[in-house]
């Protein structure tokens, strides 16, 4: 009971802490698309906004293992699902990316950032250069932390099925994944003309379906009865 109460008061905080990030992240305006000069002009302005950006983004993703934990807890309970084995391992794989990896690149970045303000003009593309690389590290590492969070959704959607949980939350559950891989692809092709922006539209939406069905798991798993 205590692993379940936590799981979803854990997805429940959550919520707030994505949305904070994707806001910041919107203020500063680089992603991983942006050439390596711009991001270090932008960071370098945002000053301490990046770090806190960063921190809510992706050490925020850390209440998914606890979530994670609760619903297996309670789906085991229903019925033994391949599924929810696949989904937990791949909640795993885009934690680990995405709080650590993805993590430890932004803060190199910022880094770098603070030597480029102050740098002579002369080493200024070499730390762009520096960015760059960093970039296109974080495009993959992105890639793979939505396509480990999409497949979590997804998994945990699939085990849902069949069970006491609501049809409506299974379905919430397939958009929402569906819609995080389609975010992923959209970190890598979205310079590719009409496919780029397409993809990221329905990425964009996916991670609003994705906030409703944490939100709406987060609410059963604290105010479930578990036998």
């Amino acid at each position: 009971m205590v692993v379940v109460r936590l799981g979803g008061l854990a997805l429940l905080a959550f919520v707030p802490l994505l949305v904070a990030g994707v806001v910041l992240y919107g203020r500063i305006g680089i992603s991983s698309q942006s050439d390596g000069l711009t991001a270090l002009r932008r960071i370098a302005d945002a000053g301490t906004t990046f770090p806190v950006m960063n921190a809510l983004l992706h050490l925020g993703a850390l209440l998914i293992l606890p979530g994670a934990a609760a619903l297996v807890v309670v789906l085991r309970n229903d019925r033994s699902d391949p599924w929810l084995v696949v989904a937990t391992l791949f909640a795993i794989l885009a934690v680990v990316v995405g709080a650590g990896f993805v993590f430890s690149l932004n803060h190199g970045l910022y880094g770098v950032a603070r030597s480029f303000a102050v740098a002579p003009a002369e080493q200024q593309s070499a730390y762009a250069a520096a960015a760059d690389m960093n970039l296109r590290t974080q495009a993959g590492a992105e890639l793979v932390q939505s396509i480990g969070l999409g497949l979590w959704v997804l998994g945990i959607a699939l085990a849902m099925n069949g069970t006491d949980w609501p049809a409506w939350l299974v379905v919430l559950g397939v958009a929402g994944g569906i819609g995080f891989l389609l975010a992923g692809l959209s970190s890598v092709l979205y310079g590719v003309a009409v496919v780029g922006p397409a993809l990221g539209a329905a990425g964009a939406l996916g991670l609003l379906l994705f906030v409703l069905w944490d939100l709406a798991v987060g609410v059963r798993l604290v105010t479930m009865q578990v036998g």
